[in-house]
């Protein structure tokens, strides 16, 4: 069986983690999120703190480097080889080579673009109100509504910036996936369900 890549592009808070996680365990295959960034860092030869730093922010115009290398000793390498774009093509090799090796779900990190010549790639985005959003940031991190709404505002921004820099698409835009959904309309479960639906309807011979 011809290996099925799922990419999920979210907003903060919208629940794009547990859908992904409960949809994983859904199709019994493996789920990638930070985990991404543990198997570049290794593959590379790099202290992960390199690409946690760099996790979906575009760094590319500033020499973030030299501070990380002060704390942690690494003083070997330079701003250039461990510039944002040398990090994004490593980041870049480890999706390519996951899902040359297996079915997965991939969260986020421009893994759409990234595999957007593979044709069993399926690209979704989830979104939700900001309401429902804030509560959910507020209770998992225990802060106040404000305060949530000032985080996922500026999680946002950042991953719009990473993604619409190195795809030169726009993050968030539903012509940019192939499906785009309101998880506040359907709920967690109700959503898990139709993007399975979708799945078995798009793969009838590989997802029952």
């Amino acid at each position: 069986m011809e290996n099925i890549i799922i990419s999920i592009g979210r907003q903060f808070g919208s629940g794009g983690r547990v859908i992904g996680k409960a949809l994983a365990e859904k199709l019994n295959i493996d789920y990638y999120d930070s985990e991404l960034l543990v198997m570049a860092a290794k593959e590379n030869g790099i202290a992960p703190e390199f690409f946690e730093h760099n996790d979906e922010k575009n760094n590319s115009l500033f020499g973030f480097a030299s501070n990380i290398l002060d704390n942690i000793g690494l003083g070997t390498f330079t701003n250039n080889m461990l510039s944002g774009d040398t990090l994004f093509q490593m980041q870049s090799e480890t999706i390519r080579k996951l899902a040359n090796e297996k079915s997965c779900i991939i969260v986020g990190r421009c893994s759409d673009y990234i595999l957007r010549d593979n044709p069993n790639c399926v690209s979704f985005f989830l979104h939700a109100s900001e309401e429902e959003r804030a509560k959910r940031i507020a209770n998992r991190m225990n802060i106040s509504e404000e305060e949530a709404i000032a985080k996922l505002t500026e999680a946002d921004k950042k991953r719009a910036t990473y993604y619409n820099f190195y795809s030169n698409k726009t993050w968030g835009d539903s012509k940019t996936y192939d499906l785009s959904i309101n998880v506040s309309k359907l709920g967690i479960d109700g959503t898990l369900e139709f993007l399975i639906n979708y799945l078995r309807m798009r793969f009838p011979d590989k997802i029952h």
